[in-house]
């Protein structure tokens, strides 16, 4: 016999009156609404001490109404929190009002008359899916969802042993939600099922439904006849080694004293047209999702790495924004138009770095795309030169003017053709990487602009200050590292916080400060109100330079066009579409810190008992987090594995004291650890501290 758990029961049973305020129900109907799963005696003293309570009204003959003077409020769950959607504050219920709630969702919520939290019922429950393993016990089967208290029932003929699956909720009212298995991912051991799992939790889709793919290859479009002709201006472009498609191309051209630099960004919007069967689809992906062994594109690969990319040799269309800039790389005119180029040569970022580094045209064969000697011709290495140095100075400038620059190293995981990690290598910013960043910004910006300018509704990048909070507590953190910068009391933030990163750089306190200051900003996200961008110091600022991958600049193509065309037409529900993709991209970032996660509990899992040294990350009551030095691997060590003593979390201070050695562990600190075991299900690596 399943248990009944009442906190569960009476939001269920409060549901059905909050959503037909105006209705009135007999005893009969609300037992048939409940499945029958009380008597009517007990249903009969609970309805009634509802009335007490002043959440119904009793209108005779064992008749019952929602009772309307009762002041509900709208709020989202957030882990153990809510947050009022009106007001953005944030509060804390007692642990029991959270029963029978899942996370992320919208609730009823009332303050009563002691000041405390009381959840009402839900609002409007949306589907709720989730990605498990299926466990049988007892007869009975349910899906074991990791990290979560509570296990889902499943009524399933068919067996799903060994294999993860995604499941809905269909109903709560017991201790256990019931569910419904919508599908399997395949068994948990392989590195798809993995990734698919990871894909499904953050609801991001990777299979694109035939009617896409159809419309896709069977595209025509008119090549349109108003484009300026630049095929013959010298164009190339620099991407990761491993890049399918190419959304940008840059082109040099020398007149007299001065410099004409095009930043060339593939026209998707002259292949997607609004509302078709691909936009859709687009609309609904917002974004590609980069994880540590795929892309999941947002358009589908006839588009995003043949017919939208600027593959090399082919004339393609595109927004072209050009910027002239005088014998001392000062901007002297900017202009946007819609254009035609051919792309000369496709460099890697390697390749681009050698001949700016080296100033010499043939690039040797280790450090080549094809692994065999590459000769340039001898302008194009030349205008990478003289490119880099016009990078240079705009990044100078940027910084003059406050924008703060992480150069956070990251490690990426070399992989087999199964998916298993083999090896590593750190990711780094080069000079390669900084141009083609600065000419992008460049094209953002300028684009920006011409839409403030037009008096457009736009979508714009926005980055609002940073958390008061978090930035006194890095003030604290990097006080006790012997760094004495202030940042909070000082009139530009931006350039206290720039002096801070750069006076860490090569410090093995370096990633953890990044961390810190990077979790102390503000979220960058899309919106139709323009507040300008805190971390990059721009007042007007957009992104447009990647529609192959991003549906916000998509938008913003299509603004252009209108505003190039002198077309009034303005597009509907801008904010609506501005919140979804930027909820969208945090799903797509999360999604992607769950698959490195995955793929450092892999590469320990082969590991365990071998010793690493590394630097304490994170502290909480139950213990410490360790990234290693190396492999930027994160573990997390409970207390009883902290040896010498027995140690208690200070929150005061954030840090973990010993007993009786009074020894201290804080954030930064160096130490030795070695890996005691791994769980790839909960992507989990626990670690043990050595004495250093």
């Amino acid at each position: 016999m399943r248990k009944i758990i009442p906190e569960i029961f009476t939001k269920k049973l409060l549901f059905l009156f909050v959503e037909n305020r105006k209705k009135t129900f007999n005893l009969k109907q609300i037992r048939y609404y409940l499945n029958s799963v009380i008597d009517i005696k007990n249903l009969k003293n609970i309805l009634y001490d509802f009335v007490k309570r002043g959440y119904l009204i009793s209108s005779g003959n064992d008749k019952f109404i929602f009772n309307r003077n009762l002041d509900l409020l709208v709020a989202r769950t957030k882990k153990r929190n809510i947050i009022d959607l009106e007001t953005g504050f944030e509060f804390k219920p007692r642990r029991r009002e959270l029963k029978g709630v899942f996370d992320n969702e919208l609730v009823y919520y009332f303050i009563d008359g002691k000041s405390n939290v009381r959840i009402f019922c839900h609002k409007n429950r949306e589907e709720i899916r989730y990605v498990g393993k299926v466990i049988e016990e007892n007869g009975r089967s349910y899906v074991k969802v990791p990290k979560k208290d509570y296990k889902i029932i499943v009524n399933e003929k068919q067996s799903y042993e060994n294999e993860l699956v995604v499941v809905i909720i269909k109903d709560w009212i017991y201790e256990n939600p019931d569910g419904k298995i919508l599908k399997s991912l395949g068994d948990e051991k392989e590195n798809n099922t993995q990734i698919h799992a990871i894909l499904e939790e953050f609801s991001l889709p990777y299979v694109f439904p035939k009617n896409v793919l159809k419309e896709a290859k069977n595209l025509k479009v008119e090549e349109s006849k108003k484009r300026k002709d630049y095929t013959k201006e010298l164009t190339f472009t620099i991407d990761p080694v491993d890049a399918k498609d190419f959304d940008d191309a840059i082109s040099f051209k020398k007149t007299n004293e001065n410099y004409e630099i095009g930043i060339h960004i593939a026209d998707v919007s002259h292949y997607v047209t609004k509302d078709s069967v691909i936009d859709k689809e687009a609309v609904r992906r917002a974004t590609s999702v980069y994880l540590s062994d795929r892309v999941v594109p947002m358009l589908p690969e006839v588009l995003s790495n043949d017919k939208c990319s600027l593959n090399p040799h082919e004339e393609k269309n595109v927004f072209s924004v050009y910027i002239t800039f005088d014998s001392n790389f000062k901007i002297i005119n900017k202009s946007i138009s819609k254009s035609k180029i051919i792309s000369d040569e496709r460099f890697s970022y390697e390749e681009a770095q050698f001949i700016i580094e080296k100033e010499k045209n043939n690039i040797p064969k280790e450090l080549t795309i094809l692994n065999k000697e590459k000769k340039v011709k001898k302008e194009i290495a030349d205008a990478l030169v003289v490119l880099n140095k016009i990078a240079e100075t705009l990044k100078i400038k940027r910084s003059n003017n406050g924008s703060i620059f992480f150069n956070k190293e990251e490690v990426r995981f070399k992989v087999n053709n199964k998916g298993e990690p083999t090896g590593y290598y750190v990711k780094k910013q080069k000079k390669a990487n900084f141009l083609i960043e600065e000419f992008m910004l460049l094209a953002n910006v300028t684009v920006a602009e011409k839409i403030i300018e037009s008096k457009r509704r736009g979508v714009f990048r926005v980055h609002d200050k940073p958390d008061e909070k978090k930035i006194a507590e890095i003030e604290s953190f990097i006080k006790r590292l012997g760094y004495n910068i202030n940042i909070s009391n000082s009139k530009e933030p931006n350039k206290a916080i720039n002096k801070l990163l750069k006076i860490i750089e090569g410090k093995p306190e370096k990633n953890i400060i990044d961390m810190m200051v990077i979790r102390a900003m503000s979220k960058a996200k899309y919106s139709s109100q323009n507040i300008g961008h805190f971390g990059l110091m721009f007042d007007n600022y957009t992104h447009f330079t990647s529609p192959i991958r991003r549906y916000p600049d998509l938008i913003v193509h299509r603004i252009i066009n209108d505003i190039i065309n002198n077309k009034t037409k303005s597009i509907n529900e801008l904010e609506s579409l501005c919140l979804h993709c930027s909820s969208m991209e945090e799903k797509a970032t999360k999604a992607e810190r769950a698959s490195i996660k995955l793929m450092q509990v892999k590469y320990l899992s082969n590991k365990v008992g071998e010793t690493f040294h590394g630097v304490v990350s994170g502290i909480n009551e139950r213990g410490l987090f360790v990234e290693l030095n190396k492999n930027k691997c994160e573990g997390f060590v409970r207390m009883k594995d902290i040896p010498g003593d027995f140690y208690n979390f200070d929150r005061k201070s954030n840090t973990i004291i010993g007993q009786n050695t009074l020894a201290e562990y804080s954030l930064g600190d160096n130490v030795k650890a070695s890996v005691l075991s791994t769980n790839i299900e909960k992507k989990h690596i626990d670690l043990k501290l050595l004495d250093y």
